[in-house]
């Protein structure tokens, strides 16, 4: 990939996306890791969903 094409993407994703760290007890990464798997999702999407899901709970 081109410099100049990592640099536009770096630009957008910091203009569109925020990142959020989080530390766990060790092992937790990989159930979580296998979870999503499981779920035919990324770590990142397993996360998202499961946040969505909660919120709805605590919504109604």
């Amino acid at each position: 990939m081109l410099e100049s094409r990592k640099r536009a993407n770096q630009k957008w994703l910091a203009t569109n996306y925020e990142k959020l760290t989080i530390q766990l007890p060790k092992g937790t990464k990989e159930q979580i890791k296998k979870w999503a798997s499981d779920a035919g999702l990324s770590m990142a999407g397993y996360i998202k969903e499961a946040c969505r899901e909660k919120a709805e709970k605590i919504s109604k």
